[in-house]
């Protein structure tokens, strides 16, 4: 299928672009354009709504008539739309006219690349997801994986009667101000994929790495609202950390904070013998060891759980050290930050959660002061990719400073609206 000429898709009120420059598809900038007052009305009716405009200036201590422009240029945009009145106060009068985050003014694309396989997917403003593809890579190039994914891009707009707002990429590594500093896949490091994917779509491009978006994920999506400060530790090519303290992303230095993979661990056993967080806990390393011993070439779920189930010795010697270096580094994490939990992302813990229990045991033994709860992620398939989307809703929307909470459909409240 072709790529859709993006000259026949109207162009955005607010372009990013500017209006004399091209006629192509435009992205509001809202992040330049919006002001505080702006910015925090929309977010309201993104993270409340159904709500009127008398609730957002009460809840802001916003003057009425101030709210009433904004949230007038918002409808006008069409980024809000009305969706009937709400319930009129004891005095009486008239009922509030309710209005929510247009969902159908666009959408975003959120794609995670990995070591063997690329994941994409697409999703509206309120974070809701739709068309998950997993992707394999096994053997392919860096061009013609870029070539993959440009062809579902493409393919995904020409299909859509919405437009395109944003892509956001996750991978392994470490990122800073949208470029690549490291990468575990080879070729990634020091090629501007941002610049790669917006030059082609003419849309903003989020970079971010896996950790760092499972962690907002955590933040927007599953947390809401309960978690100030958490961790989540991903699991997959390497062991990272996303963290948020305050519920803002903490990158520390070239946005090097949880890169713990590369951190070096003492053997439990023999502590002269060193090696790397990676070694002992990183997914690629602790699955060889199962399909050794299973003598296989490939991994076979069904057959771990089968074993794990039946105690096979030799897998559960390995889990055991998996779990116990496992705990070490959730313990080092919570007695150094003093998150309020710290929530793991692992695959082979989603496929046996069992093994939280034992990764409990072994932290519980640790003469440390803080011991945060530990959890699993709700969502281990798309946990990285909603938090993609999330950051790059945050950017299409102009809010990126501010809080938006994702996941709450609020069934109950659209009830009570009459339509």
């Amino acid at each position: 299928m072709g790529r859709p000429k993006t000259d026949l898709i109207p162009e955005s009120p607010r372009s990013c672009w500017g209006r004399g420059v091209t006629k192509k598809i435009m992205i509001i900038n809202k992040h330049i354009m919006r002001t505080t007052n702006e910015k925090q009305v929309l977010q309201q009716i993104v993270n409340a709504g159904p709500i009127s405009r008398s609730q957002i200036s009460r809840n802001l201590s916003l003057n009425k008539v101030t709210v009433s422009d904004i949230y007038s240029q918002l409808l006008h945009e069409g980024l809000i739309r009305e969706v009937g009145h709400g319930v009129s106060t004891r005095n009486g009068g008239r009922k509030p006219v309710m209005a929510l985050l247009n969902v159908g003014y666009g959408y975003v694309i959120s794609i995670n690349i990995l070591r063997s396989r690329f994941s994409i997917v697409t999703s509206r403003l309120d974070g809701r997801s739709e068309n998950y593809e997993s992707v394999s890579t096994r053997d392919v190039d860096l061009a013609t994986v870029l070539d993959m994914i440009d062809e579902r891009i493409a393919n995904t707009m020409a299909a859509s009667e919405s437009r395109l707002l944003g892509i956001a990429f996750g991978l392994d590594g470490v990122i800073y101000e949208n470029q690549i500093l490291a990468a575990s896949l080879k070729g990634f490091k020091n090629f501007d994929l941002a610049k790669y994917f917006s030059d082609k779509f003419q849309v903003p491009v989020v970079l971010e790495n896996l950790a760092n978006e499972s962690a907002i994920y955590e933040r927007d999506f599953a947390g809401e609202g309960v978690y100030k400060n958490l961790i989540s530790v991903t699991i997959r090519d390497q062991v990272s950390a996303g963290i948020i303290t305050e519920e803002h992303l903490y990158r520390g230095h070239n946005g090097e904070a949880g890169n713990i993979g590369t951190c070096p661990m003492a053997d439990r056993y023999r502590e002269e013998n060193v090696e790397t967080v990676n070694h002992y806990v990183a997914e690629g390393p602790v699955l060889q060891r199962i399909m050794a011993y299973q003598k296989l070439d490939r991994v076979d779920v069904n057959r771990i759980r089968r074993d794990y189930l039946g105690h096979r010795p030799e897998l559960l010697s390995i889990l055991d050290e998996f779990t116990y270096y496992l705990a070490k580094v959730l313990g080092n994490l919570s007695n150094t930050f003093a998150p309020d939990a710290i929530v793991v992302n692992a695959p082979i813990l989603e496929l046996l959660p069992e093994l939280m229990d034992k990764v409990r045991d072994y932290v519980s033994q640790m003469a440390i002061l803080r011991k945060a709860p530990l959890l699993l992620t709700k969502n281990s398939k798309e946990a990285s990719l909603m938090g993609g989307a999330s950051a790059i809703i945050h950017k299409a929307l102009g809010l990126d400073d501010l809080q938006l909470t994702f996941g709450n459909q609020r069934s109950a409240i659209l009830e009570g609206v009459e339509s």
